[in-house]
Parts: structure tokens; sequence; C-alpha cells
């Protein structure tokens, strides 16, 4: 056997040492953005979608039937005695820095252990979100060693803008629907219906990962229409048995499914000319930075980003002016496509992904096939 010459060694320990300091930075931009998170967004200051009501299941719809983050936080609170209670309760009051921390994150002291137990939740979606991220980009792009680390630095500074503005469920939104993109890239069916259970029982709009979760059923050689109807069929009905309780069960609680906000966004314009032909542009960049060249992108971003679109829609008729907050769902697939587009001229991004062009290649299979089946009946 042949032993490793120092040079080699040398070159190991230096990569293994530069991955762990970048690792540790992830760790750290992760609770930057955390805490940045927390005092800059005015989450929970909401009155129709309080802390204590959102914990309680009094708050209005639709905030009420998002669910995930305030269930899990009451499963965990239940399994303390309530001497750890009144342990929070003190350690609220007396400690500075956590009673500044509670009053950013707006919840009464009564809920003080509650709340601890959702900051920590909270805490581990972003950390969450950028492993996710890091894995994605890893399935995704074939890229020299340390790129996917240099990477996720980005996309977790790239958050910043959309943190202005905040609820429960935004955090755990952009984790599970990261870690639902990152199933559909990896392959793993079970574990992408899973995720998808469990996003759609934090927010309704986690159903767009359906679009590029296609491509867990369609077979570049043989595509058959049995495979995607199935399935289309499995994600409606984990959709539809996750969303039709929680709106039954909810349903008497004030408010409504659909609020507009057209009428906002007209009269943001109309106020702030400037601001608003900004926003159009930047908006009008995102988009060509995103699909310039979509052809050529792997199918798993550009399908993941291509319900923006139609969010973008949404935001209009129903979102308030800059909460961009509610792009959560496409943005790790959007800055897929975005570094690809970037990087084009210097370092081209090379996938083992299927792209798009192969994609919609595949469909003159998957369309002959059930047209030849069809003339067999």
């Amino acid at each position: 056997m042949h032993s490793l010459s120092p040079t080699t060694t040398n070159h190991a320990f230096r990569f293994r040492f530069v991955q762990g300091l970048l690792t540790t930075l992830i760790v750290l931009f992760g609770l930057g953005i955390f805490f940045f998170f927390i005092f800059n967004s005015g989450i929970n200051a909401n009155t129709r979608a309080s802390f204590a009501d959102m914990i309680t299941g009094e708050a209005h719809r639709p905030f009420v039937t998002r669910v995930f983050l305030p269930w899990l936080t009451r499963g965990i609170t239940a399994l303390f005695p309530a001497s750890v209670h009144e342990a929070a309760k003190t350690l609220a009051t007396s400690s500075d820095f956590m009673g500044s921390l509670l009053g950013e994150y707006n919840t009464p002291p009564d809920f003080a252990l509650e709340a601890l137990i959702s900051l920590g939740l909270q805490l581990l979606c972003v950390q969450g979100f950028a492993f996710a991220f890091r894995g994605l980009f890893r399935k995704v792009y074939k890229t020299p060693a340390l790129i996917s680390e240099l990477v996720t630095l980005m996309a977790l500074i790239g958050l910043t803008p959309m943190l202005f503005l905040g609820y429960l469920y935004d955090l755990p939104t952009l984790f599970l629907s990261t870690l639902g993109l990152y199933c559909i890239a990896a392959q793993r069916k079970r574990s992408y219906f899973l995720v998808l259970a469990l996003a759609v029982l934090n927010k309704e709009t986690a159903i767009v990962l359906a679009a590029p979760a296609i491509l867990l059923f369609w077979d570049l050689q043989r595509p058959t229409f049995k495979k995607v109807l199935f399935g289309i069929l499995a994600q409606l009905g984990i959709f539809l048995a996750v969303r039709v309780p929680l709106s039954l069960l909810y349903r008497d609680n004030p408010g409504r499914n659909f609020e507009p906000h057209l009428a906002d966004h007209i009269e943001m314009f109309q106020d702030f000319p400037i601001i608003g032909v900004i926003s159009i542009l930047i908006a009008v960049g995102m988009i060509l930075l995103v699909f310039h060249k979509w052809r050529q992108k792997p199918a798993v971003a550009v399908l993941g980003a291509t319900p923006g679109l139609l969010m973008l829609v949404l935001f209009v008729l129903g979102g308030i002016a800059f909460e961009i907050r509610v792009f959560y769902e496409v943005y790790a697939a959007g800055l897929l496509c975005i570094m690809a587009t970037l990087m084009a001229r210097k370092m081209p991004l090379e996938t083992s992904l299927p792209t798009m062009q192969e994609w919609l290649d595949s469909m003159s299979a998957f369309f002959g096939r059930q047209v030849k089946q069809t003339g067999n009946l």
C-alpha cells in the first residue's frame, strides 16, 4: 500500500479546515438571519394572528389554519410539568435579553415557555433551510468543492429583504419548501410525500411543490400516463386530507380565506410612484434572471420557480405592498436558476439532472405513447 505524500495530506487538511470554517459560517449566518427576522419582522404583531391566538387556535382565518408550528409547539410544551412553565416565566422577567427577545416576539408572559420552544423551532427552521439548500445545490449542480457552501452563504444573505415582515409560519415555509425540493432532486418519493404533508399543514400554498414533483413520476425514456396521474392524485389527496379538516375545524373563526389587497397596491403606486416603478423593474429583472435560457437549466429548478409567476399575480391581488415574504416557497428554486444565469459566462454550472429541454423532448414520447394506447382500444 502506498502512503499519502505530505503534500496530499496537507491539501486534505486545508480542504477540511476551509470546509469546516465555511460550515461554521453557515451556522453563524443562519443565527444572524434568525435574530434579524425576530427583531425586524414585527412577527406576531398582527392582532388577528397574535402568538397566543395562534397557539390556542383562536386567530383569524386564514392564519389560524396554518398549524404546523403552533401544534408542534403545543405538543412539546405539553411534555413539561408546571414547574418548567413557572421557570420560563421567571426567566422572561429576570433576564433582560430574554425579556427583550420575547418582547420582540410579541408574546405575553403566560406563554413564555411556548414562546421559547417556538423560538427554538424557528431557529431550527433557519438552519434546516441552510443545510437543505446546500444539499439541494449539490444534487442539482456539479461544481468544484466548497462552491455549495459559498452559494449557501449567499442564499442566507439573499433572504434579508424578505425578513421585514413576518408571521409564525414563514420560516417553516422556507425550510419545508426547500426540503421538499431537495427530496424531488434526490428522487426520494416517500420522504417527499411526508415533507409535502407537513408543508401543506404549515401553509396551503406549499402545494406549488406539485409542479417540480412531476419529475418524481416522469421517466424520461418511457414516461407513462399512469405514473404521472398517480403522482398528481397522490399529491391532491394529501392536500385535501390536510386542508379540508383544517378548514372545517376553524370554519367558525372570524376572518376569511382570501383578503383582497389590489386597492392597496394601486394606492401605493399613486402615493409613491417612483418606488412603484422601481418595484416593477426589480420584479422584471428577477424574472429575467430566473428564466434566461430556461431550456438549458435543470428542470427541477425551472419547474420549482415557475409557480412564482402565479404567486406574483396572487401577491398583487391579495398581498400587502412590499410583502415579498410570500415567495418563500419558490425562493430556493429561483435562486438555483439565478445562480446559473449569473455564473453562465465565467463558470457555467453543469447539472447531472434532466434539463428543461430534455424534459420537453420526452413529452413527444409521452403523448405518442398515449395516442398509440388510445388507438389500440
